[in-house]
This record gives C-alpha cells, sequence and structure tokens, in this order.
C-alpha cells in the first residue's frame, strides 16, 4: 500500500496550445497505468495569452509535487517542412544548417529567431522538422519553473498525431489530415515516409483533393466529425480509464501520446 501511495503522488500534465484555449490534462500513472485525473480547458483571446496561462498555473498547483509537464503545440504557432534523407545527415551539425537555410527558403525569416524539432532519424527516410519561435519556446519554458514542473516535451500537434496511429498510417499511402482549431494540416505520406506538409485554414477544404493520393484520414479535437470524412477515415483515440472519446473530444490531442 505504501508503494502504491508514493507511485500516485506523481503526475504528468499534458497541455495543448491551440489557437483559442490551453487545454489540459492531468494524468496519474500506477503500476505502469496512465488514468486521466482531472481535464480544464483555459480560453483566451487572440494575442491574450497570459492570463489563461495564469490560470493554467493555478490549476497546476493543486497537482501532486512530483509533476512534469509536456506541451502540444498547433499549427497556430508552429511551421513545419520536409527534410529529404542524405547520409550527410548523420552529422547533426550539416543536418541543422541545411534544415535552418531550408527555413528561411520557405518562411522568409531568421532561422535564429527558432527552435527546431526533428522527427526520428534512420537510413532512408525524410525527417519532419516543426518550428517554434523562440520567444514561444522561452515562455513555455518559464512557466513550467513557475509552476514547479519538470519539463518532458515541446511537442508538435503533428508529430503527436503521427506518432500514436504509426501502427495504422505506416500500412498506407495517402494524406493525414489534422485539424487543430481553425487551421488543418494535410501531411501527404507514403506508409513510413513524410513526403509533404502544407497548413492551410480550417474552411479550406483541400481534402477532397488530398484524397487522389490514397486514403485520406482525419484526426481531430472538435466533437464533429469533418464535412468529407466517413466514419472510417476518422482516427479516434479508445475510450478508457478516464477518457470518454465521444464526451471529450476535445481533449484529444493531449490524451493523443499516453492513450
Amino acid at each position: 500500500m505504501a508503494i502504491t501511495n508514493i507511485l500516485a503522488t506523481s503526475a504528468e500534465i499534458r497541455v495543448h496550445l491551440s489557437d483559442e484555449a490551453l487545454i489540459a490534462c492531468e494524468l496519474k500513472r500506477v503500476w505502469g497505468k496512465s488514468t486521466v485525473a482531472r481535464k480544464a480547458r483555459f480560453e483566451f483571446e487572440a494575442g491574450e495569452r497570459a492570463g489563461a496561462m495564469d490560470a493554467l498555473a493555478r490549476w497546476i498547483a493543486t497537482a501532486p509535487a512530483r509533476r512534469s509537464i509536456v506541451w502540444i503545440v498547433g499549427p497556430a504557432e508552429a511551421q513545419y517542412f520536409v527534410l529529404p534523407w542524405s547520409p550527410a545527415y548523420a552529422d547533426r551539425i550539416l543536418r541543422d544548417a541545411y534544415a535552418r537555410e531550408r527555413f528561411e527558403q520557405l518562411y522568409a525569416k531568421d532561422a535564429s529567431l527558432s527552435k527546431f524539432c526533428f522527427t526520428e532519424q534512420s537510413a532512408g527516410k525524410d525527417q519532419m522538422v516543426s518550428c517554434i519561435s523562440n520567444e514561444l519556446h522561452a515562455e513555455l519554458v518559464a512557466h513550467a519553473e513557475l509552476a514547479g514542473c519538470e519539463i518532458a516535451g515541446i511537442k508538435p500537434s503533428i508529430s503527436m498525431v503521427l506518432d500514436r496511429f504509426r501502427d495504422v498510417l505506416e500500412t498506407e499511402q495517402g494524406t493525414l489530415c489534422v485539424v487543430d482549431g481553425d487551421r488543418q494540416a494535410l501531411v501527404r505520406h507514403n506508409r513510413r515516409r513524410v513526403e509533404h506538409i502544407v497548413v492551410k485554414p480550417r474552411n479550406e477544404m483541400s481534402t477532397q483533393l488530398a484524397a487522389r493520393h490514397g486514403v485520406t484520414r482525419f484526426f481531430s479535437n472538435a466533437p464533429a466529425p469533418e464535412p468529407t470524412a466517413n466514419a472510417a477515415a476518422k482516427l479516434n483515440l479508445l475510450t478508457r480509464r478516464g477518457y470518454v472519446a465521444a464526451q471529450d473530444a476535445a481533449y484529444s490531442f493531449a490524451l493523443c501520446g499516453p492513450l
């Protein structure tokens, strides 16, 4: 009993940073099983996230003293591109230099003002690169320190979905449409290989064109299905341990990894 109590005193806070809200879940892990202990949503207007961050910190303060945080950043705050595989990129310095050059070509921004995150590197496999501003990175790190949390990761929502549904997506060629707030990211892939990523406003239903490239699948935190999606095309998390898919769709990105 004493061992169980010790294990139950730790928690992982997972926060999805969307375009209009901080969507948070507290997970407790006992004997290798994660349970959703609490869920909360902190809304904000454009440019006024500070108040929601303060409210989140107060909410986290009631969690167990031993706690970590994972930030899940949506396409409202992140940029993405694909880095073609090259044997030369075994040299991480060369890979990083090329990625920064490519970022500046695509986005006409100074790469030194952004933090870069790469998917796992393996021979013959292109890498997806996601970028957030140094300013946002500093904000998330400072908030974690204020809330007494160890940072367990800052991850793009697209990568979370790709990793969670790897068993399905790596058997197919097609397009994954990740709907996150008012934007949608279209990820064209050929089994394990991510070929192209484009982010568009959600109301531009370009997924009909994407469907010509093979199987089209959707993942969204909206309770209603996308107009072009059928039931078989929608990727859903399983209902278990404190999460009810039919009721808690808004929290799906925050729970995409552990459940």
